[in-house]
């Protein structure tokens, strides 16, 4: 790759950071398994004169949290005891309400079960008040709450038809997870994933996550459990894990490896080629108000495939991503053999403005454009 190139990459996130577009970033990219670019700029916190940001920082993963997920279905997928074509409510009894036969456990994985965030969400304020059965010891209170005013909520669409990103899938997912093998999902990600791939520094709560090793931009004011999660863990399969850099490398890595990495054996090859390639192909999706004729979907993954809107140009149509709103971005191209992991500190993106500050696509096109052999 061009050194002068990646020089440049360095400089352009400084740059980044010095107009206040985000409060931090450390990046990490490897080619052919080899790291060519780890560097941080700017600092942890939003308060004046806060600690800088260190390579070993540990970053909100917001909705990349996903990843994890997906990969906990897949691997109970491998051992038999989850079948992806099966119906959810095999495994979520109380998952109920018209046209709900219908959806399979991949519809969750690809966004496709027909079900609104939107419109889920204005059905579970008028569930506010209800008789709500004590959560199991595996399962925190709030989350029981949660899932149970959601389970009968009626469906927006078919599923298979539209695209319809919502964290409610990657719940239920999650959940499948937690009846399945009787243990909490942080537990069984923990042992399945993190702990086979060394990940030490990837906890799916932010209790556990060091204070002096946070980058975070504060508390969500909006946030229903912002206090509860700073003094107890609420696992979430869709979002709220955090990672560090090095972390969330060595899971894309394994990834661009095929299910393996060192040692360790996550999934198998052919696991691994499901999840990244297309499973949705001629299904359209909207998603912060950018319209997709082809939604590119694969099996929790994101495929670029030939997206506009969201992401770079310059990376390979195979290449696969993911998004989190706290300002991190994660892609693997096997086309150039490329991980790359932008950990940043960025305004909301559900905003045009926030969306309009936030640079990830500028530095995936920049760390492509350092490959200079092909």
């Amino acid at each position: 790759m061009s050194r002068s190139q990646l020089h440049h990459v360095g400089e352009l996130a400084q740059s980044w950071v010095d107009q206040g577009l985000i409060q931090c970033l450390v990046a990490l990219v490897a080619r052919h398994g080899q790291i060519v670019f780890y560097e941080n700029v700017g600092h942890r916190l939003p308060e004046q004169g806060s600690p800088a940001a260190g390579l070993d920082s540990i970053f909100p993963m917001a909705s990349i949290t996903k990843l994890f997920t997906a990969t906990a279905v897949m691997a109970l997928v491998e051992d038999g005891r989850v079948g992806l074509n099966r119906r959810v409510r095999e495994y979520i009894p109380e998952f109920v309400g018209e046209g709900k036969d219908a959806i399979l456990v991949r519809h969750l994985l690809s966004h496709t079960s027909g079900i609104n965030e939107d419109q889920l969400e204005a059905f579970a304020k008028e569930r506010d008040g209800i008789a709500i059965a004590p959560a199991e010891p595996t399962l925190h209170s709030l989350m029981n709450e949660y899932l149970v005013k959601r389970y009968d909520a009626p469906l927006w669409k078919p599923p298979g038809v539209e695209m319809s990103y919502a964290d409610f899938n990657f719940e239920l997912a999650g959940e499948i997870v937690r009846r399945v093998t009787g243990t909490s999902l942080a537990e069984f990600a923990r042992s399945r994933i993190f702990v086979p791939l060394n990940m030490r520094d990837t906890h799916y709560c932010r209790a556990d996550v060091p204070r002096d090793r946070r980058a975070w931009r504060g508390p969500d004011p909006e946030d229903p459990w912002r206090d509860a999660i700073e003094v107890e863990p609420i696992v979430q399969g869709s979002a709220r894990s955090w990672s560090s850099a090095m972390d969330m490398a060595i899971f894309c890595q394994m990834f661009l490896n095929r299910g393996a990495y060192g040692d360790a054996r996550i999934l198998s090859p052919t696991t691994v080629i499901e999840m990244t390639r297309n499973q949705i192909p001629g299904v359209a999706a909207t998603f912060l108000k950018e319209t997709f004729p082809e939604a590119s979907w694969g099996l929790g993954w994101s495929i670029h495939g030939t997206k506009t809107g969201l992401c770079g140009a310059l990376y390979s149509a195979d290449a696969f991503e993911h998004w989190g709103a706290s300002g991190a971005y994660i892609w693997v191209d096997p086309t150039y053999d490329i991980v790359g992991i932008y950990l940043a500190i960025a305004p909301s993106p559900h905003s045009d403005e926030g969306k309009a500050l936030w640079r990830d696509d500028l530095f995936t096109d920049a760390v492509t454009a350092a490959v200079v052999d092909l």
